[in-house]
């Protein structure tokens, strides 16, 4: 980043490669639409070339990049806050073919049998669900931590908030999904 800021533009198409992937799967994990999130990794690219030129080295280059990726998704949330949402729980999410899939359909299987797939599709559609449920700094910590496989204290960079508020934000996310999903471990 800090050759790109000096106005080497070859070293830009290193920082896509490297965070490309991540930044849409951070995305998809809060939108579920692959479109939107594929869009929102590109707007952060397109932050990091607007202001390139402001970056200063203070952290690593991915706890910078999804300090960009967290504003944004802030910034795109407050705007959908105020607007109806019609969702509906047996949406499908876009496949880029034209027709479109369920979450459960996009997770590679062995070909388990009927009743087990339709049984993991439930569970899929209920953690979903439950995430969904999650406040959204709860669940900004949640899929920082799980999906992104980022630690705490670099969770604490990006959100801009002490370690301690992530485990408690962390612990408080885990209690909820635990009552919120109580039922499957009980059927278990």
């Amino acid at each position: 980043m800090e050759r790109f800021r000096d106005g080497d533009d070859d070293a830009f198409p290193g920082i896509v490669a490297r965070f490309q992937k991540p930044l849409v799967n951070f995305f998809y994990r809060l939108t579920w639409d692959r479109f939107t999130s594929e869009d929102y990794a590109q707007e952060v690219f397109a932050r990091l070339i607007r202001h390139r030129k402001s970056y200063r080295r203070s952290a690593k280059l991915s706890t910078y990049v999804f300090r960009i990726a967290r504003n944004y998704w802030i910034d795109r949330y407050r705007e959908r806050a105020n607007a109806p949402k019609m969702t509906s729980l047996n949406m499908t999410v876009g496949t880029g073919e034209g027709r479109g899939l369920s979450l459960g359909d996009t997770v590679e299987g062995s070909g388990p049998a009927p009743a087990e797939e339709l049984k993991r599709k439930e569970i899929r559609e209920r953690l979903k669900e439950a995430v969904e449920c999650l406040p959204e700094e709860q669940r900004l910590v949640f899929v920082l931590s799980e999906n992104q496989g980022l630690k705490y204290a670099e969770i604490s960079e990006v959100m801009e908030i002490p370690v301690g508020t992530v485990k408690s934000r962390m612990h408080a996310a885990m209690r909820r999904l635990r009552d919120l999903l109580k039922d499957l471990s009980d059927e278990a």
